[in-house]
């Protein structure tokens, strides 16, 4: 039988606007309210725990599918009878909107203050209710970032859409979709999401949340498990519902033992200390969980400090897991990250201040921006910073209780290429980890004057603040404190074709030094055997083609692409110099940037018979057409799709770049601080500029092979040049 669903009235909720709750009032025209918080909307109860835990008098409405929303008491107590009203409000969407409920909701509107709010949504989606219109509005986005175009799945909730209408409103966007029938307002944000990033590249292990703050723990992942406070996670398809679950705990999160199934309770979860959220605490003090770690003294107001209890998911089980030392929450790698950094920025050093309502980056008088309690940091703050030479953060004595908050900031700025001043504070530097910590003593006013060393610290920084702070980087520790198993890293192919013999040993050096990358090293040999190249020694695994001369370029190295077995392939020159990060480099910036190729630019180039270096103004951390054909990374679905390089002589990088945007693949320019153009004369060079044609415009040059900080170990180099 059909059940026709009923429609109510309009519900809206919203994220991110604590620091500006006014900004809310005015952003969408036609609602008046009432706006419910996205992150106080109540986790329904799974059927089966009903089904299974209620008394016979209750079963009827179990067996009849409503899902209940989770016992007040479960919800933190809020004397603010505003806030109060709304959660019932939301109580009573979630019961009606449900399946068995009294219907859908006429139009369900969900306000983000920033796409990186709207991606801290998508976890959350099943909290949305089902409507036959879901307007998404985002007040306020970076300058960079695309329009909120959906990416509609297959067969999903689209095959409903009767009109849709995509808006610029002032600084942000409004997306408003009407449909025949009614559709899950979840499914479209996480969509529109999608989307707007590009894709979202899936995250191990499978997470647990109980709503609330532990969003910000898995932010653009619509893969979760929702359960509610203190209940059991509901299994998928007959098996246990997540991998590894994050839970609050008197206002903290843990990350520990599953609750699956029927068990709605995990008594006797011991060992598990506490992230602080709002609260200094040395413990959780909920029934049953006890700690056993440090106090977290000073660390107030957000998810942080402690340790965290990670465990794997016995069905129903109060096992016990490892521990782990505490950790911040993670970053968003797809908003917070290099994207729209600036070389030469306008203005001054900008200062952190600390305010009871949280936190306000100035510039003298201006304020530039304004900072939750908890220190979450967004892409529309970031954008705001872009133009300013760092920010200085406030030392131990001026840090009111609130070093675990500032700690978030510096992660996140620092992930970000915004070069950080902070005197140390060994709490602080904790939270921090040792690596950014380590990274932020050589930052001083002095360095920063210069637009070179800025750089150079500002790729410190943000790979230190990014491989230790990053979602996918946390929650692969957090896998691993937990005996659970983590998909390999990345493996890299390079593919280094050579038609000279001489350059062969320099060649497989600049490879042998890559770090902080699983790879192997394709050699292809284009008119000469092994016999006449001296190969050597090297730990990478290797692979050698060899190709008559006759063979077009292109063609050679699609013989080498073929070879390899990496998931992503590198495209590197024979004769030019490589830092011994500059894979590992491209690797992050595919992770934050999604693109399907990634590359560097040939800012730095050595004018071999001018004998000099020139540093060349080419923008970066950017979208765009071009990258340097000798620091090409694609992955291999994208180079199959667009057909690998075509058989030809000469121009395959450029022909490979056009073919990836033609069918839809994205392009990234990372830094160029990682990697040294070499040019002779343009003879002999598949790319036939002249050298002349590289003094036409250069921002800094220097006379001789000159190599910034990040390239390492030139020395040696330089010497071999000048003989």
């Amino acid at each position: 039988m059909t059940r026709t669903a009923t429609t109510r009235s309009a519900w809206g909720t919203w994220i991110g606007f604590e620091s500006c709750p006014t900004l809310l009032g005015r952003l969408v025209e036609g609602f008046a309210g009432p706006w419910i918080p996205l992150e106080d909307v109540p986790v329904p109860v799974p059927v089966v725990s009903v089904a299974s835990a209620v008394p016979a008098s209750d079963a009827d409405t179990a067996r009849d599918g409503t899902l209940d929303a989770a016992p007040d008491g479960a919800l933190d107590a809020a004397p603010d009878t505003t806030r109060d009203a709304a959660r019932d409000a939301a109580r009573n969407v979630t019961r009606d909107a449900a399946p068995g409920g009294t219907g859908a909701i006429g139009c369900v509107l969900l306000a983000a203050r920033s796409p990186a709010d709207l991606r801290r949504a998508v976890p959350l989606r099943g909290l949305l209710p089902t409507a036959t219109r879901v307007r998404i509005a985002v007040a306020d986005v970076p300058s960079w970032a695309a329009q909120p175009l959906p990416v509609a799945a297959p067969g999903a909730c689209w095959r409903h859409l009767t009109e849709m209408r995509v808006t610029r409103r002032g600084r942000g966007w409004h997306l408003d979709a009407a449909f025949s029938e009614p559709v899950p307002a979840g499914d479209v944000v996480a969509h529109v999401a999608n989307g707007l990033f590009g894709g979202c590249a899936a995250t191990t292990p499978v997470a647990g949340l109980e709503g609330g703050v532990t969003a910000d723990w898995r932010p653009g992942d619509p893969n979760v498990t929702l359960s509610p406070p203190g209940g059991p996670v509901p299994d998928r398809r007959d098996a246990p519902g997540c991998d590894l679950p994050l839970r609050q705990a008197n206002g903290s999160v843990v990350a520990g033992p599953a609750v699956t199934g029927a068990a709605a309770t995990s008594p006797g979860v011991t060992g598990a200390a506490v992230m602080s959220s709002g609260v200094t605490s040395s413990a959780a003090t909920s029934p049953g969980v006890t700690s056993s770690a440090p106090a977290a003294t000073g660390l107030t107001g957000s998810v942080l400090a402690g340790s965290v209890l990670a465990g794997s998911v016995p069905a129903g089980s109060g096992s016990t897991g490892s521990v782990a030392d505490g950790l911040l929450p993670p970053l968003d790698e797809a908003v917070i990250n290099p994207i729209g950094f600036r070389r030469n920025p306008a203005q001054g050093i900008a200062v952190l201040a600390v305010r009871r309502e949280g936190f306000v980056v100035a510039l003298g008088t201006d304020k530039l921006v304004r900072l939750p309690a908890s220190g979450r940091v967004t892409d529309v703050d970031i954008a705001r910073l872009r133009d300013v030479r760092g920010v200085e953060v406030p030392g131990p004595q001026a840090a009111e209780g609130r070093t675990g908050e500032i700690a978030r900031v510096v992660a996140a700025l620092s992930a970000a290429g915004i070069p950080v001043l902070a005197a140390p504070d060994p709490a602080r530097d904790r939270a921090l980890g040792t690596a950014l910590a380590t990274a932020l003593v050589a930052v001083t006013g002095e360095a920063l004057a210069s637009d070179l060393r800025r750089e150079e610290l500002s790729i410190r920084l943000r790979r230190a603040a990014l491989r230790e702070h990053g979602a996918a980087a946390r929650w692969r520790g957090l896998a691993l404190a937990a005996g659970l198993p983590v998909p390999p890293d990345p493996k890299v192919s390079i593919l280094l074709c050579t038609r000279r013999p001489e350059m062969v040993p320099f060649a497989v050096e600049q490879m042998e030094r890559q770090r902080g990358v699983s790879a192997e090293l394709i050699v292809g040999l284009h008119g000469f055997t092994a016999r006449e190249a001296a190969i050597p020694r090297t730990r990478l695994p290797l692979t050698v083609i060899e190709a008559p001369a006759t063979t077009p370029f292109g063609e050679v190295l699609n013989r080498m692409a073929a070879v390899a077995s990496g998931s992503c392939l590198a495209k590197v020159d024979d004769d030019d110099w490589y830092g011994p990060d500059h894979l590992a480099d491209l690797l992050l910036a595919r992770r934050y940037s999604g693109a399907d190729l990634v590359g560097s630019a040939a800012e730095f180039v050595y004018l071999e018979p001018l004998d000099v270096t020139i540093r060349r103004c080419i923008g970066t951390e950017r979208f765009v057409p071009l990258v340097a054909g000798g620091t090409m990374l694609v992955t291999r679905a994208a180079f199959e799709a667009a057909g690998g390089f075509r058989p030809l002589a000469r121009t395959v990088d450029g022909q490979l770049l056009q073919a990836v945007e033609a069918v839809g693949g994205r392009i990234y320019r990372t830094h160029g601080l990682g990697y040294v153009l070499r040019r002779r004369s343009a003879y002999g060079h598949t790319w036939r500029q002249p050298v002349q044609s590289f003094l036409a415009s250069f921002q800094e040059q220097w006379r001789g092979l000159v190599f910034n900080e990040l390239m390492e170990d030139g020395a040696r180099w330089r010497a071999e040049v000048t003989r």
